[in-house]
């Protein structure tokens, strides 16, 4: 797709267009204009059923976490935190002291006494495979251990 029909098709979307219609005259697959305008958040059709001044509430007050992109976030749907997978994944990278756990349980590895959190339907009993590794193979030898 060339950035002329980028531009056509947000020009014919913001008029009100359909996918069918843009893809007919520009000689697209509609599944590629319907892609571009998700991507693009080309979604006049969303916003045409409410007053203006929840259309505007709406598109600013709301913007993704990571990168502060505008998000649109339809009436009695999840709300949008994120534009993208890529942005929420970056974001919780590098907010991890934000992520909360209620389930994880503490537990003490019985080959070197550290403790360690894990989720209770996991079964673990080890702190790490080394440790497994050595309680499996190596009991006798106190010094192997070592």
């Amino acid at each position: 797709m060339t950035e002329a029909q980028k531009q056509q098709i947000t020009e014919m979307r913001k008029n009100g267009k359909t996918y069918a219609d843009i893809s007919e005259s520009l000689n697209l697959p509609a599944g590629t204009v319907k892609s571009f305008c998700s991507r693009n958040a080309l979604h006049p059709e969303i916003l045409s059923d409410m007053p203006a001044e929840i259309q505007e509430s709406v598109i600013s007050e709301t913007g993704c976490k990571c990168c502060g992109k505008p998000l649109i976030n339809t009436h009695g749907h999840r709300q949008k935190t994120f534009c993208s997978l890529s942005c929420r994944k970056k974001y919780w990278q590098e907010h991890k002291n934000l992520m909360q756990h209620p389930s994880l349980v503490t537990f003490t590895c019985p080959s070197c006494g550290d403790t360690f959190a894990d989720y209770p339907s996991h079964h673990r009993k080890y702190c790490s495979h080394t440790c497994y590794i050595i309680s499996r193979y190596r009991k006798g030898n106190a010094d192997a251990a070592e």
